[in-house]
């Protein structure tokens, strides 16, 4: 984190889950931070909570122009905007490309200009249906959705910019990441169990497997990404590096409600893209970038709770 002292950062998708988390972290330090952010998921709540006054720029990622204006001078980029629902990625896959991976080009473009170093978003989903588990960054990559294959296409213009224009790039492909203000599986269990405590209703079979990882986690490694020199030019697996079904994700949650008699069922059938299983092999992290997942499954649900005020 000192390295980071004084610098200019920007963080795209700033107002988001994940971008809010790394916003606070990088706030404990004296940095000059950018929040770029169209808020078409993420919410200006997200900015408001923070513990500092920061610079604002609603603007698209796929605008260059805007991008330029809201940043003359930048020395890192976190890049964090991306639309991320796999099934909106199977029924709109033009839109998915313009936020994803014509969205990344516009970033590196502007990092390029202002000679930034980059730190990029991916996912899981590049791996597609996995060649091996636990899943190792040299895997196969045939991503089986839109979401997947748009976030790839970024990766390959991170690679191609860091070989063509000499970029300081790294890349980072998340598992499921959760903790406060979080979406996904475990941000729609906690709003059905509101609605009806009685009744939990999960997409698909319930077998479906994730690699789970606290946010607070996802936040150490994206700084170690910007400010290690291990890092440049390199891809990271970041999850926990174990995997769990929903359903027992679900009676874990239920249990530490003390709901243990709600009624779990299951849609039978999930969406298109959606993956059986995702457990990532995070073991060149530890090496490369001496970093560890520290938040358990059960610790990171019960801070959660607290903070969703479920008890």
């Amino acid at each position: 984190m000192e390295i980071l002292e004084k610098k200019s950062i920007l963080v795209t998708g700033g107002a988001g889950f994940i971008g809010h988390h790394l916003c606070r972290k990088l706030l404990e330090k004296d940095v000059n931070l950018t929040i770029y952010d169209n808020l078409s998921t993420g919410r200006i709540e997200n900015v408001k909570d923070l513990p500092k006054p920061v610079k604002f720029v609603k603007g698209d990622v796929g605008n260059l122009e805007t991008l330029e204006n809201s940043v003359r001078q930048v020395d890192v980029i976190f890049h964090l905007a991306a639309q991320v629902s796999v099934p909106y990625s199977m029924e709109n896959p033009v839109e998915d490309f313009k936020s994803n991976a014509y969205g990344t080009l516009n970033i590196l473009e502007l990092a390029r200009k202002r000679d930034a170093r980059v730190v990029y978003t991916s996912s899981a989903a590049v791996y597609g249906k996995p060649a091996k588990l636990p899943t190792p960054e040299d895997s196969p990559l045939k991503p089986i959705s839109f979401y997947g294959l748009s976030k790839l296409v970024g990766e390959k213009y991170c690679n191609t910019y860091m070989e063509k224009y000499g970029l300081d790039a790294s890349i980072m492909r998340i598992a499921n990441a959760y903790g406060p203000r979080c979406r996904g599986v475990i941000a729609d269990y906690i709003t059905k169990i509101r609605k009806n405590p009685n009744k939990l209703e999960i997409i698909g079979s319930g077998m479906q497997s994730r690699d789970f990882v606290h946010v607070s986690d996802v936040v150490e490694a994206l700084i170690l990404l910007a400010t290690s020199k291990e890092a440049l030019g390199q891809t990271f697996n970041v999850g926990f590096g174990k995997t769990m079904t929903v359903v027992d994700l679900a009676k874990i949650l239920l249990k530490m409600l003390k709901l243990e008699e709600t009624v779990v069922t299951t849609t039978s059938k999930s969406w298109e893209g959606d993956l059986d299983i995702i457990w990532l092999d995070i073991s060149k992290a530890r090496e490369k970038l001496k970093w560890t997942p520290k938040t358990s499954i059960e610790e990171g649900l019960k801070n959660l709770i607290n903070a969703e005020r479920l008890l």
